[in-house]
């Protein structure tokens, strides 16, 4: 029999593919061919299919001086669920299409959620895009494990970037209440 920390470390775990079918469901979405349209000029128009119970905004990114260096969209369940997902798409001009190097910017950026979890670790799993490439880690709030938390506050985090082209770079977050929650 398991300790409570090491149960709910092996669950958090076991329960990293729903968070991560869930954040590649949420970045897969944004490219499906119906549902909300979101025109982000020269870089083509990204079509959402949103999943029931789900709601879908999406603005371009301000910028001083006008020029919006993305678009950012904002998923969203029904009020009594605290779930949230936001998918960036950044516009870039010289950033090489490299697979290693996306890789290795996920697991910089996640490095800060590391120590506050209950996994201790990155655990890097790779998107299975049909154009592109993309990675993402999982963290269980080892703070929040076993409690109840207030609207806005999550237990479980996934953070994540893809780049679906040469000019383009998506960076994911979603957030929960439960591993489990679908």
């Amino acid at each position: 029999m398991s300790s409570g920390a090491d149960g709910h470390r092996h669950t958090a775990i076991n329960n990293m593919k729903t968070i991560g079918t869930a954040i590649c469901f949420s970045i897969l979405s944004t490219f499906a061919c119906n549902g909300a349209e979101f025109d982000l000029g020269r870089h083509g128009i990204v079509s959402v299919a949103v999943p029931d119970g789900w709601t879908v905004k999406g603005e371009p990114s301000d910028r001083p001086g006008g020029k919006a260096p993305g678009y950012t969209l904002s998923f969203t369940l029904a009020e009594d669920v605290n779930a949230k997902c936001l998918p960036t798409f950044l516009y870039v001009t010289s950033r090489p299409s490299d697979q290693a190097g996306n890789r290795a910017e996920v697991l910089r950026s996640c490095e800060q959620f590391v120590s506050e979890s209950v996994e201790k670790k990155e655990n890097l799993k790779d998107f299975s895009l049909e154009r592109g490439y993309g990675a993402y880690c999982v963290f269980t709030d080892a703070s929040l494990v076993g409690k109840k938390v207030k609207p806005g506050q999550y237990k479980v985090m996934g953070s994540g970037q893809l780049q679906p082209s040469e000019d383009m770079v998506g960076v994911v977050s979603l957030f929960a209440d439960d591993a489990e929650s679908e």
